[in-house]
This record gives structure tokens, sequence and C-alpha cells, in this order.
């Protein structure tokens, strides 16, 4: 009788004991994440710091606005959000469980417009959502990645090529439908040499219409400006629109005396020479806007300062609805920045550089230089 007593006692302090224990305490210091604005579809790396113990510590993610990369990032003190195509700002929370112990922490993200870089991340050249620029015969290096004011991507040709849009650097717009009105800012220059009379091209490319494949569309837009001209009467810009007609394979550039279904001009002359404008210098960096505004008018800045007005795509879109009924809207495909190769292995090798690129879709014109 005793003998069961004591083991009644014995498994009765067992379960004291057992009811007593606590769980372990935890807590949720920080939720991290790198940037401070954020553009449409990117993908931010986030992350928790916690303090207690974490042996069987489970997290659990949430967010009011965009999605997360993966299951597989779900049960894990980090994580990849993936920024929604509207602006705004949007709640990040995570939560910490051990037992019946918990903390949580929330984080306020800001989406500002549909995509810029400052060329800072090292996932430049990844894609699946990461900023996602492809490339063709370049070399290429980051500087001052830690300061968006003076950070630069840095490119120049890796091959002997005379072609002057041999090297290219291209970010496809898939995020979200990139429709008129719309501002494209490229902030740019050239470092220590470019090829004489040679160009590079800031161009956004346009996708073929998805109902009616055969009909013509504005397939390009492309301004090159020309750095380095070999003396004081040569051109220094040039600035076009391309209509592909893909039933004849045909493909024309805008020209001063073109009239529909060719393309007509943006400005007359195409090319010429602005020394006001477009004269440049040695690692001195300048803002090119253009812009489709809501009406279709066509705009372009240069460091700010507004060039020219043009009603020429406004034209030609107006006509082409006219021929075809439920003609499709323009959708941007890609943006690009192209320049030269290296004529011959004796030649100095032409350096671009590139601070910024910004594409807004609300209608506001990025005329502000930075």
């Amino acid at each position: 009788m005793k003998i069961f007593k004591l083991f009644m006692y014995v498994v009765a302090s067992g379960i004291v004991f057992t009811s007593c224990k606590k769980d372990p305490e935890i807590e949720l210091v920080s939720l991290n994440k790198i940037g401070e604005e954020h553009y449409f579809g990117e993908k931010v790396l986030m992350w928790a710091s916690t303090e207690g113990d974490k042996k069987d510590m489970t997290y659990e993610w949430t967010t009011t606005g965009g999605t997360f990369e993966g299951a597989r990032t779900q049960d894990r003190f980090e994580n990849v959000w993936i920024a929604p195509t509207q602006v705004g700002q949007f709640d990040v929370s995570i939560t910490a469980k051990n037992g019946k112990s918990s903390s949580t922490k929330t984080s306020t993200l800001n989406v500002t417009r549909y995509f810029f870089d400052h060329f800072q991340s090292p996932n430049i050249f990844a894609g699946n959502g990461w900023p996602g620029w492809a490339t063709n015969n370049i070399i290429f290096s980051q500087r001052n990645s830690d300061d968006k004011l003076t950070s630069s991507l840095r490119i120049s040709p890796s091959r002997v090529n005379n072609s002057n849009i041999d090297v290219n650097v291209r970010k496809v717009l898939n995020s979200a439908e990139l429709k008129i009105p719309f501002s494209v800012r490229a902030k740019m220059g050239f470092d220590t040499y470019f090829k004489p009379d040679a160009s590079f091209c800031i161009s956004l490319t346009f996708r073929q219409p998805r109902a009616n494949p055969e009909r013509p569309f504005i397939r390009e837009i492309r301004w090159e400006v020309f750095p380095s001209p070999s003396n004081t009467t040569s051109a220094n810009f040039q600035i076009r629109y391309e209509v592909f007609t893909p039933s004849k394979n045909l493909s024309v550039f805008s020209t001063n005396t073109g009239v529909y279904p060719a393309a007509g001009p943006l400005i007359n002359p195409i090319t010429g020479r602005n020394n006001a404008l477009f004269t440049m210098t040695s690692n001195v960096a300048k803002n090119f806007t253009f812009s489709m505004e809501a009406d279709e008018t066509f705009v372009t800045h240069v460091n700010g300062v507004e060039w020219f007005r043009s009603a020429g795509i406004k034209n030609w879109l107006t006509a082409a609805r006219a021929q075809y009924p439920g003609f499709e809207a323009p959708v941007a495909n890609e943006f690009r920045i192209l320049m030269p190769g290296r004529a011959a292995s004796t030649l100095p090798v032409s350096q671009l550089f590139m601070n910024s690129v910004y594409i807004n879709n609300d209608g506001t014109i990025l005329n502000s230089p930075i």
C-alpha cells in the first residue's frame, strides 16, 4: 500500500511539473528589408531578427498587398515579397511562434512607380522578377553601389564589331502592361572615350498586336545621341519611330517627309545638331526623357528642359484606327540602351555609363533631373 501511495505521489508530481513548465519566451526584434521604395513586381528580400529559443520556432507571413515568392519561404525567418502592380503602401507582417509564446512585427513597404533602377543591386542581371536586365556583347561593372545619387552601371563592348548597335542592355516590361500615358527617363553619359560620330540609343519597343497580328503597328521609338561628333557640323541627335507591317515583313522608320501608312516625323528634321542640349562632356551625365501624354502627344526633355512636342505618333495612330476597326493601343514590350561595338582591336573602347532609369505609367512626366 505504501508503495502504491509513493508511486501515485511521483506521478502527480510529474503532472504538476509538466503543467507548470513555461513555453520558451521569444521576441521578434526587427523585420528588415532592402530598399526604401519599390516598383511594380519588384522582389524585395525581407528577414526577421529574433531573440529567444529558436529550436522549435515557426514563422507565419502575411501581407496587405502583393504576394510572396513561394511556399518554401513561408515557414522561414526570411522571405521574398513581390510588390503589387499598383502604387501604394502595403504592410508585411511576420509572426514567430514557439508553443504558446508568439511575437509579431510589421513593416510598411512603399510602391511608388512602374519601374526604376539606380543599378545598386548585385542582382542587376538576375531574372525572375529581380531587376532583370539582359545584355548582348558587353563588359560591365558597378560603381558606388551604396549611394543611389552616384551609383552607375558602366558598359563597354566585348567584341570587335563595326555595328553602331552591337551592344545592348535590355529590360523586359512584363510586370504590368505599359500603355499610353507613360514617361521614360535615362540618366547617362560616356566615360573617357566614345566612338566619333557614333551614337548611344535610348529605345522603347512595343509588342505585336495579339488580336490582329498581321496589322502594322508602332514597333519602336528610338532616340539617338551622338556624344562625340567628329566636327562642329556633324549631327548630335536623331529621333525616330518605326512602323512594322508583319504581313509584309516591312520595317519603315520615320522620315522628314513620311506620310501614313509610313511613319511621319516626330521632329523635322529628324536628325541634326543642337549644341545647347546635346553637347556632352566625359563623365558628366545628362537626363533624357521621352513621354507620351494621355492625348498621345509625344514630349521630350533634356536635363528637365522641354525640347519639343509632337503629334507625329498621335496622327499615325488616328489614321490607323480609322483604317482598322478595333485597332489595338500600343503596349510597350522592352526598354533598351544600345551602343556601338569596337570597330577594331587597335582602337580605343567606347565606354557608357547609366546612373538611373525611371518609368512612370500614371501620366506624370519625368522632367525633374536627379
